[in-house]
């Protein structure tokens, strides 16, 4: 078996001069009207042209949105409910600290907000996975 991760890390960090990210995550073929995405189909998107429209954590979250060995279809209604998605847990976290204080717990015990809110975003997602225990 050939060492893909090995493989991908040594040129990652050639490439950036270091360690150049802490995980890896593999996602599904992305795909467009159920077609593989592909410049010889004209399909194709670059993260450029849809970072005019969304950010990054948005696109982020949608490609880990899926299982790794499932298709993923690129469209801007799944954008956007990668984007509502994150509005939600946003909004849940918001008042995390708020309900743990009204129980009477430690400041120091319950700052997953403040942790998720402050975290750069690349890291983002294994926040998300710790909270939803994903493993």
């Amino acid at each position: 078996m050939f060492p893909h991760h090995e493989n991908e890390i040594a040129q990652s960090t050639c490439a950036h001069d270091g360690e150049y990210v802490n995980y890896w995550m593999h996602s599904g073929m992305v795909m467009v009207d159920r077609e593989k995405m592909s410049k010889s189909l004209g399909n194709f998107f670059t993260v450029r042209d849809v970072l005019k429209y969304y950010d990054a954590e948005t696109i982020r979250y949608f490609l880990m949105s899926g299982h790794y060995r499932s298709q993923l279809n690129y469209s801007e209604e799944n954008l956007k409910q990668a984007r509502s998605a994150l509005e939600r847990l946003y909004t849940a976290l918001r008042g995390t600290d708020k309900s743990v204080d009204a129980a009477g717990a430690k400041p120091s015990k319950h700052a997953l907000s403040r942790r998720w809110t402050t975290t750069s975003t690349p890291r983002k997602p294994i926040r998300c996975c710790s909270i939803w225990r994903v493993k």
